[in-house]
């Protein structure tokens, strides 16, 4: 390293004591700068507004940064002529926002930059004049939207619940936690009105446009892994008071669904999770039913696609998107979702799968109300997110219009590209899985391969621009070698039996197969040198990644981030016991021969890859008791080098940016290290 600006973090490497350390600050190598991945500006939520002439839209500062380091900043572009301009001031960090429906107003939450505390501010669109409000509850501030046109609808305590004034300061474990009920905050008076009076807990909300209904789902302990907890779904009609029961489900509590009403305001469309899981319910696919308040039908949309919806766990936006008289759906198709239109008509739904040069990478999308137009998040693996506006003809995307310039300073390096290839994987399935290339990359060459894997497992490897800390794709390639996001047996987004097909033991050996079948794939291809592969990988990723190097002594080099060989450890967790239940027939301590064959810890005497594990001292999804107790058979037993660091008060996923730049810094060296790269 020839040149430092430095940084102090405090983290524990094991085997060196706690002890400060100068980091390297985004120093270049190649074409890229660590903190061309770290600080770029990333998407997220966008909205149309209700003259339909403007998108607002969300930037932050890299990802998982704790507000205000994520410069959160709110954005609005004219869908006609392209002009930006900027909603929030330079000392503002937005965390929350709610764009009306019925008129130009803005409501969004934000701190200053400096840090301290958060305030509700409107903005009048239409006048741009703006008014901060006061003595506003916490409550609101971390989550809101608009309720009709003068009201902001929230969750919040119920007055009911007890005080406990018992000394200390405890946590009982396993109790059913206090209700969480809706209340409503006029923005004209201040007054605040308790909208339900419900004993559990609101888990998820969603209001009509005109403001009469709200659909909600609740559980009396949503996080219960003791039983399958059961889920209930209502429309509650604030004119009246009245709720409609639409359904009750058995849920998992990780589960996450959307809910999407018809611009006027008559059907709210839901995204039913379709349930797998040896004995705690996961959801391997989602379909979708629609209710109708005023007759109270609730029917199934016949989305005639074996695959059923996209569904993306880190897209802040729906992947269905209504208009009057139907709806806009991202069907699942593996990396590169299909988007498809239903509608309504006397005798059923209609299907029409639209075409056009952007389907396959339209991962968000609004519609104009009559369905006619439709405003789409647009990015590849090798391109960057922008909005676009797009005419919908006869079932084509056509006229096409790139509304945003973001990261245009990015863009002028060069990215490489992306292909999207199958295989043979295990018990003879069709695998995908995404090829990133470097810069100037030689067809015919055999490059050195770095496999990238992700968590979940019940997430996808999309064709989708995803650079983060966690998966910094563009800065391994940068250093010359291919990467390869794998979407394993486990995984959504390709049917509801791909994913279901590692549950009873083959959570490890079916994605390992894979993986060893695509190095074989590849190197027959010529495109990568099958004696130069190395591993990273985060969560689940990092868990395959302890496990695949146990089996296979050719691997050259691995990285495991938040990852772990024991699972009597990790059980000692709920995320641990519930993805235990999910997956396995027994736990540890209901049958420990069960777990001889499968668990690392009791194979790490195969080791011969060098290993870096890196892991928060405050994960909740893994327990950092099991990923030490990890690191101490590998260290024992590994016939190579085993290094572990621990980032101190870091949950799963980082949130600082020193922390951020060490991982990424930390687990560059390393790879380049064992594969000799430049």
């Amino acid at each position: 390293m020839s040149r430092l600006n430095v940084i102090f973090i405090l983290m524990v490497i094991i085997g060196c004591g706690t002890v400060v350390f100068p980091v390297v600050s985004a120093e270049p190598f190649g074409n890229l700068e660590y903190d061309d991945i770290l600080k770029m500006d990333s998407l997220r939520h966008f909205a149309l507004t209700s003259d339909e002439e403007n998108i607002v839209f969300m930037l932050i500062t890299g990802d998982d940064l704790t507000p205000p380091a994520d410069n959160g900043t709110l954005m609005m572009v004219n869908t006609s002529t392209g002009k930006v301009v900027t909603l929030t001031g330079p000392d503002e960090s937005v965390t929350v926002w709610a764009l009306s429906s019925l008129r130009p107003l803005l409501a969004y939450a934000s701190m200053p930059r400096n840090g301290g505390k958060e305030i509700l501010t409107l903005l009048d669109l239409s006048t741009m004049q703006r008014e901060k409000k006061q003595k506003v509850s916490d409550e609101l501030l971390s989550g809101f939207a608009w309720l009709g046109d003068h009201s902001l609808v929230y969750a919040g305590a119920s007055p009911d619940t007890p005080e406990d004034t018992r000394p200390g300061d405890v946590i009982i474990m396993d109790e059913i936690p206090d209700p969480v009920i809706l209340k409503s905050y006029d923005i004209r008076s201040g007054a605040v009105t308790e909208l339900t009076s419900n004993t559990d807990i609101i888990y998820a909300y969603h209001p009509s446009p005109d403001g009469r209904y709200i659909a909600y789902k609740s559980s009396i302990y949503p996080e219960v892994w003791t039983e399958k907890p059961s889920f209930s779904y209502y429309v509650l009609d604030t004119t009246t008071g009245t709720e409609d029961e639409v359904m009750t489900r058995i849920e998992g509590y990780q589960d996450e669904n959307e809910f999407a009403w018809s611009p006027d305001s008559s059907m709210v469309y839901i995204g039913r999770n379709l349930n797998g899981g040896l004995r705690y319910p996961v959801s391997y696919a989602s379909d979708i039913v629609v209710y109708t308040p005023a007759t109270r039908i609730l029917e199934e949309i016949p989305l005639q696609w074996e695959k059923k919806m996209h569904k993306d766990l880190f897209n802040d936006d729906v992947e269905m998107r209504p208009f009057d008289g139907g709806v806009y759906v991202l069907l699942a198709d593996g990396t590169n979702p299909q988007l498809g239109r239903y509608d309504k008509n006397d005798t059923g739904w209609t299907k029409t799968l639209l075409s056009g040069e952007h389907q396959g990478n339209i991962f968000a999308l609004e519609s104009s109300r009559d369905g006619s137009r439709i405003f789409y998040n647009f990015n590849s693996a090798s391109v960057p997110p922008q909005i676009y506006a797009a005419d919908v003809i006869s079932g084509e995307i056509r006229n096409l219009k790139r509304l945003t310039s973001l990261n245009e300073e990015l863009l002028k390096k060069p990215l490489g590209t992306s292909e999207v290839i199958e295989w043979t994987g295990a018990r003879g399935d069709t695998v995908q899985g995404i090829l990133r290339f470097p810069p100037g990359y030689t067809p015919g060459t055999p490059y050195p391969l770095v496999f990238v894997i992700h968590g979940g497992p019940t997430y996808t490897d999309f064709d989708s621009w995803r650079d983060t800390w966690e998966f910094p794709y563009h800065l391994i390639t940068d250093r010359g070698a291919i990467t390869l996001s794998t979407n394993y047996h486990g995984s959504s987004n390709w049917g509801f039996e791909f994913a279901q097909s590692i549950e009873g033991g083959h959570i490890h050996d079916y994605p390992i197969e894979d993986f060893m079948k695509g190095i074989e794939y590849l190197s027959e291809q010529g495109i990568i040198d099958k004696n130069r592969v190395g591993v990273t990988g985060w969560s689940n990723g990092g868990i395959l990644t302890l496990y695949w190097i146990t089996q296979d002594p050719s691997l050259k080099v691995a990285v495991a981030g938040a990852g772990y060989a024991d699972e009597n450890s990790q059980v000692s967790n709920t995320n641990g016991i519930v993805m235990n239940l999910m997956y396995h027939e027994y736990t540890p301590f209901e049958n420990p021969e069960y777990y001889i064959p499968i668990m690392g810890v009791y194979k790490a005497e195969h080791v011969q890859t060098p290993l870096l594990m890196l892991q928060g001292t405050e994960d909740n999804a893994v327990a950092p008791a099991s990923a030490l107790s990890t690191y101490r058979a590998y260290k024992m037993a590994s016939k190579a080098d085993v290094r572990m660091i621990l980032f101190k008060d870091q949950p799963h996923h980082m949130t600082t940016y020193p922390n951020q730049l060490r991982k990424v810094s930390e687990e560059i060296d390393w790879l380049s290290n064992g594969l000799g790269l430049s």
